[in-house]
């Protein structure tokens, strides 16, 4: 090697020496824990060391570690399980929620083993917040599905779901364990003509973390949507709480 490029190589050495000493080492740690899920040496869902054990593997404290790691959560490269501890989030799952598009089959087609689990469905009476939103007579009837809803074993969403009785008597009967749009579209051949989709990040709170398995504060993305038919009548308005690092969102609009 000639003098001048090793001077070269030394001076390179030195600059990058100087600006990791500008990088607060749990930035430069996040960079290191990012490599290795990128080149695939940690793959979807593995588990990583603990806090204690990523500290002294790295030289650091505890609290750098989780600084880094929450770094990590907040770009959705990292999940973390109650008492169980982080783990590697899969790739999202690309959703759009215009469509009529069945859970099990976007989730399916993408490589992904869903889930769906009922967690109760009942008659209420319509609330004031709820009339409001579907023109529906505050104190009437409406039918209330709640579910959980799974990708890889992974709770990663749980949705409230409320169907005008009107539309889809007698619709409590049914198992939800499946696509509720199906259901109707073939039990009561209901058909949609008008959606209205409003998204937004939000923290889960109490009982969406509990029923995720999260701590509450958690990141997560919120979804809902009103549906009604093509002759105006208010059919179901759907609430979606979803983990923020589980999908993304994606809508194909024709002009």
């Amino acid at each position: 090697m000639s003098t001048s490029q090793g001077q070269r190589d030394a001076a390179s050495a030195s600059a990058d020496d100087t600006e990791n000493s500008r990088t607060p080492f749990y930035l430069q740690l996040r960079d290191r824990i990012a490599a290795q899920i990128a080149t695939g040496q940690l793959s979807a869902h593995s588990r990583l060391p603990s806090e204690r054990t990523l500290s002294e593997q790295y030289q650091t404290t505890r609290v750098t570690a989780r600084l880094a790691l929450g770094q990590l959560e907040a770009e959705g490269k990292l999940y973390r399980s109650n008492r169980r501890g982080w783990f590697v989030s899969p790739e999202r799952i690309i959703y759009d929620p215009s469509l009529d598009v069945s859970f099990t089959d976007y989730v399916t087609k993408q490589g992904g083993v869903p889930r769906t689990e009922t967690l109760q469905s009942t008659s209420l009476t319509v609330p004031a917040w709820l009339a409001q939103k579907s023109g529906l007579e505050e104190g009437s009837e409406i039918y209330h599905i709640q579910r959980r809803r799974y990708i890889d074993g992974r709770a990663i969403l749980t949705e409230n779901i409320y169907v005008n009785p009107a539309v889809c008597p007698g619709l409590l009967r049914f198992d939800f364990n499946q696509s509720l749009w199906k259901l109707m579209r073939h039990e009561y051949s209901v058909s949609l003509s008008d959606k209205h989709v409003t998204m937004y990040p939000t923290a889960l709170t109490e009982p969406q973390a509990g029923i995720l398995g999260v701590t509450p504060g958690t990141a997560g993305l919120y979804v809902n949507r009103i549906s009604r038919n093509s002759e105006g009548v208010f059919i179901e308005f759907d609430e979606e709480f979803w983990l923020h690092d589980a999908l993304c969102i994606s809508v194909h609009a024709k002009g």
